[in-house]
């Protein structure tokens, strides 16, 4: 307790089903040449775009997400040039999505690369508002035990402080960078992620 009153932190929790898989796609050759290491890189990565079209995935829902060109070395020396390219993927269907992954990944043949999976909520505006009016209530009912023990009451609430950004607690599904061959659809689970919204707040004490 302050000379201000008394400050409480409380937490807010609420499980969401997520409704949207992101992915990040890439796509890597090896080439003697930086020209030629490009030119094989952007076909392959132009091929996996396709099957996205192709799957009703939008433009809008699509971002490069970045690109390199680097030396590729073998003993020690330089024996050529790496190319790559990676794509940011929001695939909304999640029902298809595994075996559309499966097919983008097969388009890119031997440079395809999967780096990650995770998923999102396209909409946690009213799961944010829940775990706000679950974290008030937390804090509050940590206050007015305080105010018990210290034989007084809560008066008016002088500030409220939202700690860190609400948004799901998705566990990113990390992998390797991979090699997409003829392969049976991904299997996709989905779970449930937590919003979390962590408050602090100071009541006056009467």
């Amino acid at each position: 307790m302050s000379k201000t009153g008394i400050t409480v932190t409380g937490e807010g929790r609420v499980s969401q089903k997520p409704d949207i898989l992101l992915a990040k796609l890439g796509a890597e050759v090896t080439a003697s040449s930086v020209e030629s290491a490009l030119e094989r890189c952007s076909a392959h990565m132009s091929e996996m775009i396709k099957v996205l079209h192709a799957g009703s995935v939008p433009g809008s829902d699509t971002t490069t997400a970045g690109a390199s060109v680097r030396n590729a070395y073998s003993e020690g020396k330089a024996r050529g040039w790496v190319a790559n390219q990676s794509l940011s993927v929001r695939f909304r269907d999640l029902a298809q999505a595994g075996e559309l992954v499966t097919r983008v990944l097969s388009a890119g043949g031997n440079a395809a690369r999967l780096h990650h999976l995770g998923f999102d909520v396209d909409d946690p505006t009213e799961a944010q508002h829940e775990a706000r009016r679950l974290a008030f209530a937390d804090a509050q009912t940590k206050a007015e035990l305080y105010a018990q023990l210290a034989s007084r009451q809560l008066g008016a609430v002088n500030r409220v402080l939202e700690t860190g950004s609400p948004g799901g607690g998705a566990v990113m599904r990390t992998m390797s960078a991979g090699r997409a061959g003829s392969a049976p659809a991904m299997p996709v689970e989905s779970g449930s992620l937590d919003i979390t919204v962590t408050v602090e707040i100071n009541w006056d004490l009467i």
